[in-house]
């Protein structure tokens, strides 16, 4: 089938939405907590300091679009992928592309805007970037395109970028879900219109081929994100047709196996904790009213089944929550207010198992 013309992928207007995904909340060598969030012709940062959190500091990125990805890799470096507004083409449609900055330390500036451009010839909106660090330090951003497939753009070790890659494909939606295995090695799920597709590496900064498809339904906008597991090999939560939350890990599952009801029609955030000495993978969804819940389970054993905890918060927006571990010290969960300002819910560590404070704005 002939591809898509871009402008075909969405009708409203992109700049109107500020969009932010990936890990948002970052935790940096020293142990000290960053969030981020876009805003128009800038990012916003706030910082954790001894007597409370510091910010929102503006970053200033002219022409830079609300929408925004984060990605850390295990050196503690936080990778920030954006859209920029170049102008408009001959048609009166905005030309973007996309660019990348790194802040290498807690509260320092970030290291530039550095251009990506963009897979397409005619530079529209295609969908929002998501993005991987290796093991090796290398930044690995996907795109849709404007065929309705995927593209990639890989980074050096040493800097520098390759050139985009198109993984082919069509009949891509808006979400991609991408994690880091145990060897450093990413893997990139697609969800098409009804298939699942996974592409991986053979070793770290090569192209990215074709592993697997699976044949399922996928719930439009729902859970679909990846992560990690104990073994090393890497699960992939979406939602089905039928709002049931399933996961997919190729390495040991080859089948898909339901976990437990979606909590709302919205993403899923996942993050890994040790509870009571067992490693154990926590979800968080924004839920109805404005709720987000939250749930845990054995990683890997997807047979218990998990529960979900509403929790309130008031005037929650909808962008999707963060996790973040904080080195033993229990785990952190934050939201961003329709009013724009953060708020945060830490872990009661001190009662055991899993339990999660009121939310409260940062200070």
């Amino acid at each position: 089938m002939p591809p898509e013309r871009a402008t075909t992928l969405r009708d409203p207007d992109p700049a109107d939405e500020t969009r932010l995904s990936g890990e948002w909340l970052t935790r940096g060598k020293d142990g000290v907590l960053t969030a981020y969030a876009p805003a128009d012709g800038a990012v916003l940062r706030w910082t954790e300091a001894p007597s409370g959190w510091r910010g929102p500091d503006r970053l200033d990125a002219p022409g830079l679009m609300p929408v925004l990805t984060v990605a850390q890799g295990a050196d503690g470096y936080a990778h920030l992928i954006g859209l920029r507004r170049t102008g408009t083409d001959a048609e009166g449609e905005q030309e973007l592309e996309l660019v990348h900055a790194v802040q290498f330390q807690t509260g320092r500036p970030l290291l530039g805007w550095h251009s990506l451009g963009h897979p397409n010839k005619v530079r529209r909106w295609t969908g929002d970037p998501v993005a991987a660090v290796d093991g090796e330090g290398r930044v690995c951003v996907f795109l849709r395109n404007g065929g309705t497939g995927v593209s990639c753009r890989v980074q050096g070790v040493r800097g520098g970028w390759g050139r985009w890659q198109d993984l082919g494909g069509y009949g891509t939606s808006d979400a991609l879900a991408v994690a880091t295995d145990g060897a450093g090695l990413v893997e990139l799920f697609v969800p098409g219109r009804k298939q699942i597709t996974r592409y991986t590496q053979e070793k770290p900064g090569a192209a990215f081929a074709l592993a697997d498809r699976l044949e399922v339904q996928v719930a439009p906008g729902g859970a679909f994100s990846a992560i990690a597991t104990v073994s090393g090999t890497v699960s992939l939560f979406y939602t089905d047709g039928d709002g049931v939350i399933q996961v997919w890990a190729p390495g040991r599952l080859p089948e898909p196996r339901p976990l437990m009801d979606a909590a709302g029609p919205g993403p899923v955030v996942l993050s890994r904790l040790v509870i009571d000495g067992h490693d154990c993978t926590v979800l968080a969804q924004e839920a109805d009213q404005g709720q987000v819940a939250f749930a845990a389970y054995p990683t890997e054993d997807e047979s218990a089944g998990g529960w979900w905890t509403r929790t309130a918060v008031t005037g929650a927006g909808h962008l999707p929550p963060a996790l973040r571990e904080q080195g033993g010290h229990g785990l952190v969960a934050m939201a961003r207010a329709r009013d724009g300002n953060l708020i945060i819910s830490r872990q009661k560590t001190e009662a055991g198992g899993f339990a999660l404070g009121s939310w409260k704005p940062l200070r």
